[in-house]
Parts: C-alpha cells; sequence; structure tokens
C-alpha cells in the first residue's frame, strides 16, 4: 500500500484495479479505442477478459497494456528499438529523464521495450492538463502513471511540487522505476533543453546536498528519437498561434487531438538509447557552487548525454541541409530521399487548418517544420562535432 499522503498523485492501487477495469470496458470511449485500433469482436473479447483477470496495476501492464501497445507500435512503425542497455548494466530502480516527443508513446513504448527485455517498466509522470476526462484519468493511473498537478498558484505549487519529488523519491527506495519529461510538455522546436525547474523538483525530496538528492534517484538520460513525428503540423500550427497571439493558450480539445495523432499516426523508425547513469558523472558538479548553478551543469550533463546519443535518420539530416542552404551532409542521404522528405513536409503543411482570424503563413508553416527535423542534428553536432 502506498502512503496516504500520496493519494491524490499515486497510481491505482490492487484494491482499485478490479472495479476500474470494468468500469473501464464499459465505457463508450473504450469502442472508440478498439475501433481506432480495427480489432475483431473475438480480439475484444479476448483482451476483455484478460483484463478482467488482473489483480494489480503491473499485471494489467503485463498482460493489457503491453498487447495494445505493440500493436500500435506495429501498426505505426517501421521499426520500434532499443539500444545502451550495457551502459545501463544491472536492472536497478531508476529515474528515466528523457527527451519529449509524443505526449503518449514516449513513456508507452518504453514501457513496452523494457518488458520485451524483462526489465522493470517504469511509472510515468503524467500532467493533469492531459487528464480532460475522468476515464483517461482511471485509465492512465491503471497502467502505473502518477499524477503532476500544474496550473497552481501560491504555496500549492511548492507543496504539491515537494509531494511530487517524496513520491519518486519512495518510488526508488521500494524498487521502483520511473520516467519523467526532462521539461513540461513537448519541446516544439524540438530543441531538447531540460528545465532547471524539474531538477529543481527532483531534488526536494530525499537528503542531503542537491547532488546527493539527485544521486538518490538513479538518474538515467534516455534519448528518444523519432524518424516522422505524426503531429509535427499540429505543433507548426501551435508555433503560427503562438507567434500571432500572445495569449494563445492550447485547448483541452487541441490536447486530445494530439493524443490521438500521436498514437495512430505513421512514425517510421523509432529508437530509444539508453545513456548510461547520470550518477557516474555527478561528480562533474562542484557543490561549492550556488545551487542555481549546480542545477544548470546538471541540465547541461543530462543535454549533453541526450543529444549525443539521437538515432539521426535522412530526414533529419535534409532538413539540416534545407536550413543551411547547402549539401553538407548529403552522403547521409539520396535524392529521392530527399525530395520524398520535402513533399511530405508539403503535404503536412498543406493539413494545417487555422481558426477564423488568422492567417496561414506557409513559409513560416514550413521553416518550422523544417527546424523540428534539423534540430536533433544540430544539437548532436554540437555536441559530438561534425557527421561528415
Amino acid at each position: 500500500m502506498i502512503p496516504e499522503q500520496f493519494n491524490s498523485i499515486r497510481p491505482l492501487n490492487a484494491q482499485e484495479v478490479p472495479e476500474a477495469i470494468e468500469a473501464l470496458l464499459n465505457h463508450p470511449a473504450m469502442e472508440a479505442v478498439f475501433n481506432h485500433l480495427s480489432l475483431k469482436k473475438k480480439e475484444i473479447e479476448d483482451i476483455s477478459a484478460l483484463a478482467l483477470t488482473c489483480k494489480n496495476v503491473l499485471e494489467f501492464k503485463q498482460k493489457v497494456a503491453t498487447i495494445f501497445i505493440d500493436y500500435i507500435s506495429k501498426k505505426t512503425t517501421f521499426s520500434l528499438s532499443l539500444s545502451g542497455r550495457s551502459r545501463f548494466g544491472e536492472d536497478i530502480p531508476c529515474t528515466y529523464i528523457s527527451n519529449h516527443r509524443d505526449i503518449i508513446l514516449d513513456s508507452a513504448f518504453l514501457n513496452l521495450l523494457l518488458y520485451q527485455i524483462s526489465y522493470k517498466m517504469p511509472q510515468v509522470a503524467i500532467g493533469d492538463n492531459l487528464l480532460i476526462e475522468v476515464w483517461i484519468e482511471q485509465l492512465v493511473r491503471l497502467c502505473g502513471c502518477f499524477i503532476v498537478r500544474r496550473n497552481l498558484e501560491g504555496r500549492s505549487v511548492l507543496t504539491e511540487a515537494k509531494t511530487l519529488s517524496e513520491y519518486m523519491h519512495y518510488n526508488i527506495l521500494h524498487g521502483e522505476s520511473q520516467w519523467i519529461a526532462q521539461r513540461e510538455g513537448r519541446a516544439k522546436d524540438s530543441n531538447d533543453l531540460t528545465q532547471i525547474s524539474v531538477l529543481k523538483m527532483l531534488a526536494m525530496g530525499g537528503e542531503g546536498s542537491i547532488v546527493e538528492r539527485l544521486a538518490g534517484l538513479n538518474i538515467v538520460p534516455l534519448s528518444v528519437s523519432y524518424e516522422y513525428d505524426p503531429c509535427d503540423y499540429l505543433k507548426a500550427r501551435e508555433m503560427q498561434y503562438k507567434r500571432d497571439n500572445a495569449n494563445y493558450k492550447k485547448t483541452a480539445q487541441e490536447d486530445a487531438l494530439n493524443m490521438q495523432t500521436g498514437l495512430f499516426g505513421y512514425k517510421g523508425r523509432v529508437h530509444f538509447t539508453i545513456a548510461g547513469k547520470l550518477n557516474d558523472i555527478l561528480d562533474q558538479v562542484p557543490e561549492t557552487l550556488p545551487k542555481q548553478q549546480q542545477y544548470e551543469i546538471v541540465a547541461e550533463l543530462v543535454n549533453r548525454e541526450i543529444f549525443k546519443n539521437y538515432r539521426l535518420y535522412p530526414s533529419n539530416y535534409i532538413a539540416l541541409d534545407i536550413m543551411h542552404d547547402n549539401n553538407r551532409y548529403s552522403t547521409h542521404y539520396s535524392a529521392e530521399e530527399k525530395q520524398l522528405f520535402i513533399d511530405y513536409i508539403l503535404g503536412q503543411v498543406a493539413k494545417i487548418e487555422l481558426e477564423e482570424g488568422y492567417t496561414k503563413d506557409i513559409p513560416f508553416l514550413y521553416a518550422c517544420m523544417i527546424k523540428m527535423y534539423a534540430t536533433p542534428a544540430m544539437n548532436k553536432e554540437k555536441t559530438i562535432g561534425s557527421f561528415v
């Protein structure tokens, strides 16, 4: 039993699981999910029967969630792979901290990949802004997610941050691995920079110095690479909205569309790289420095591990060359691949529809999408040097 102080954010306890599964299977939204996956009636019946046998979150993740995520990976990716296990070594409780491309699948794919090699399936930090309906919150808590409370004010910001941090330290002490993004929300331009506020939250729990508190979480930087991001045109649209309207705020409906598009859109090749243990390089953080500078150094260490472990695809090299208006990395792609990528980007730009009052800026949207694919290559290049 997880302590009561974490009741507002924790995954479901075992005794809550059977009722949650039954309610979920009877919810109209699940029919839409099954339809999206094109499951046959017999498949739905078999999965439902299997779900009803689950007695806790781990069983549900192993028996049911992995089936769905594996199905999605086979339907929407060319390949899904993992490397870097040798850097990680033995399977110990850890805190994966990664760049963030897809709202749901970054952590879901990671769970599947680790399950396939018999490693611990991590709990997942998810923002409450995405829990737009009660059934979604029940589903994510059933899948081992814990809730990050956002849009808070005053003292409640620190109170909730401390509770979240203490819960994450509690997880590690009790043998649970976990995943959290390096920043709040996805980097729309793919410039994956670790937020200092995330590190400060992580260090609110535990004991000792900043370095000792972070070390207690066994942080493992994780690099996530998608060949194609099905939400790229939605991200570009959001970038124009924000450019044209300083008060723009994404709606719950837009979050839902991003989740649906990310789940069921084509992604090409998807790769996860375990970058190694942050604890092995935390000695690079002088504890005599002011706290802010310590956090800045840790953020840079995480960034560097993520950047240098990206897996790059022709789309990344092509975009980087287009952005710089040269052919520096043309050995990494063919003329045919370049034309196919340009056609893809133009097709995605064509999908963008803006609300009344906005004028579609095609050159800006095109440039935004090129930058999304170029930035991982640019950051890796800065970290390791030229690819030539």
